[in-house]
């Protein structure tokens, strides 16, 4: 059943308030040029530790993102949302007005937590209220929606961080704007009209074997996911340690590297068609080359041009991982599929302060190395892949 204050879909409102629960999803780590920051004013916590600060909020998605339909069943689809949207911003702001780092993790943790209730309805409300050209359509700007959000979050972090770093997680008071406007024009689905939530989310679950393809593929999304939030953990870090430029300019750079992934999304299209069966080898090279810039940064520019090529080149590479896995999967096994990615994504995201302390220990403790030891694993990952390429290529 359809709320009263949602009767008509084609209004602007209706639409935008769908939309917009999907500008949450990239804030994150949007605060990660303040690491340094609250590293000063929490010495004794370990760099993996104040690391994890901006990361494990993946961990919270991940749990919730199980739990997800346990929600739907008892309060349905819209207030399944709003409650997740609540869960962000009550956490979201407690950095606000604390400096106890358990608390802080803790506050991070729920507001994953918050995002993983209602990540996957954030599709599911588009599918069941619209359909053909208009679904496709929607879901395309869905996709944008997300970063979007990181590139507005990373921007108002850089104004903030003159405050302070407890000001930065101010920014999170954007979740209570949003959660607002669905509140007054979202949908208000009833669960038992359309589909059982375990249906919602997974159409023939569990009844398809997955290839083991799909599998590499995962592992694969915990490397690539893992290497993009390691550069915007740090990029602050190098520019503030080699005095390039300051906390504010940092996360506007972290801004630029979002924004450059959007628009590697919109050209990803035609370099992959004319790459052919080279396009991801060829993605994680450019990436890595991409890192080694960005490592050897001694200039702003430098700075920005390293940061542009891993935003692009970034983006190529995970879109391709997803592209790879419809060639080696039946349609009726790519939800499961879909899960295994998604799931590698997230594993990727919520274990990067936990490569960056790998890579210091194989190579270095300076604060490039991570991004040389990544840049090294990528180029051996394009060779290996290149070999064997034609294994992902078949289509049965």
């Amino acid at each position: 059943m359809v709320s009263s204050i949602a009767t008509n879909k084609n209004t602007f409102n209706f639409k935008a308030s769908i939309l917009s629960i999907s500008l949450v999803f990239g804030m994150g780590a949007s605060i990660s040029a303040v690491l340094p920051a609250i590293q000063k004013t929490l010495p004794d916590v370990s760099e993996t530790g104040i690391n994890l600060i901006a990361t494990i909020p993946q961990a919270g998605v991940i749990v919730f993102l199980l739990l997800s339909n346990f929600f739907v069943k008892f309060i349905g689809i819209k207030k399944t949302i709003l409650t997740g949207l609540l869960m962000m911003g009550i956490s979201g702001i407690i950095p606000m007005f604390s400096e106890s780092y358990f608390l802080i993790l803790v506050s991070r943790f729920i507001f994953g937590a918050g995002i993983g209730i209602f990540n996957a309805l954030a599709i599911t409300i588009i599918n069941l209220n619209f359909s053909g050209k208009e679904e496709s359509k929607l879901l395309g700007f869905r996709g944008s929606m997300e970063g979007i959000g990181a590139t507005i979050a990373s921007l108002l972090v850089g104004a903030l961080v003159v405050l302070g770093w407890h000001a930065v997680f101010a920014v999170y008071l954007l979740v209570f704007i949003i959660a607002i406007y669905f509140w007054k024009f979202g949908p208000d689905i009833a669960i038992s009209d359309n589909q059982s939530s375990k249906e919602l989310h997974s159409e023939n679950s569990g009844t398809q074997k997955i290839n083991f393809k799909v599998w590499i593929l995962g592992l694969l999304l915990v490397l690539l996911v893992m290497v993009q939030i390691v550069v915007i953990i740090q990029i602050p870090r190098i520019l503030l340690e080699r005095h390039i430029t300051t906390a504010s300019v940092a996360s506007l750079i972290v801004a630029l590297n979002t924004f450059a992934g959007m628009f590697g999304g919109i050209l990803f299209g035609d370099a992959y068609t004319k790459l052919g069966k080279t396009a991801f080898s060829t993605f994680l090279i450019g990436d890595a080359i991409g890192l080694i810039i960005l490592s050897s940064a001694t200039h702003l520019i430098t700075a920005i041009i390293g940061t542009i090529m891993v935003g692009i080149f970034g983006s190529f590479m995970c879109i391709a991982a997803f592209n790879l896995m419809t060639n080696v999967t039946r349609p009726s096994a790519r939800a499961n599929a879909n899960t295994i990615l998604l799931l590698g994504c997230n594993v990727g995201s919520f274990t990067a302060p936990f490569g960056i302390k790998l890579m210091q220990e194989l190579l270095s403790t300076n604060v490039a190395s991570p991004l040389v030891g990544f840049a090294m694993t990528l180029f051996i990952v394009a060779i290996l892949f290149f070999v064997i390429r034609n294994v992902f290529y078949t289509n049965k």
